[in-house]
């Protein structure tokens, strides 16, 4: 009885891996999910008595299939969203970006007077050297994970450094 059950249970077993190979048999997932890299990851300290400050990244589409940024969150922060800068009757302002679209193949650089990323609301005071895990959503339902490295206003004026580690899921 025990032995026909451990048989019964490795037919099963087998059948499930054997289908599931079959159904991702013919194509790649490389050629359907965009392979995206980000560096430089950084965000800016809070100056005294406000309220909002910004993040900084660049981030690249390796693959042959574009990818639409809907949203990101940074740990310690109530809230983050993605802006951009435009001119508008002969003056630059900022304003909300819903989702952003990084083609196949392209670099978008989120930088001052570009997009970027503001964040407000933090859990606990933001201290230079510090890094946050930033994560990026996309549209497809994947992320891409990174550390954002906090940094000072006067060191944003000098050469940013590359940050370590990212992944993508």
């Amino acid at each position: 009885m025990i032995k026909q059950c451990i048989l019964s249970a490795s037919a099963l077993i087998v059948g499930v891996f054997s289908s599931s190979l079959l159904a991702h048999e013919g194509h790649e997932h490389d050629s359907v999910v965009a392979h995206l890299q980000v560096t430089n990851a950084q965000v800016r300290e809070f100056l005294p008595a406000t309220k909002a400050s910004v993040g900084y990244f660049s981030i690249e589409n390796h693959s042959n299939v574009p990818a639409t940024l809907t949203r990101a969150t940074l740990d310690g922060l109530g809230r983050v969203e993605i802006h951009e800068h435009v001119h508008a009757d002969g003056m630059m302002k900022m304003q909300k970006v819903e989702s952003l679209l990084i083609k196949a193949h392209q670099q978008l650089d989120f930088k001052p007077g570009s997009y970027h990323l503001m964040v407000f609301d933090p859990q606990e005071p933001l201290k230079v050297g510090q890094e946050r895990k930033l994560t990026l959503y996309f549209e497809d339902g994947n992320r891409v994970f990174t550390n954002a490295k906090v940094v000072s206003l006067a060191s944003q004026a000098g050469p940013v450094k590359v940050s370590k580690d990212h992944s993508h899921h």
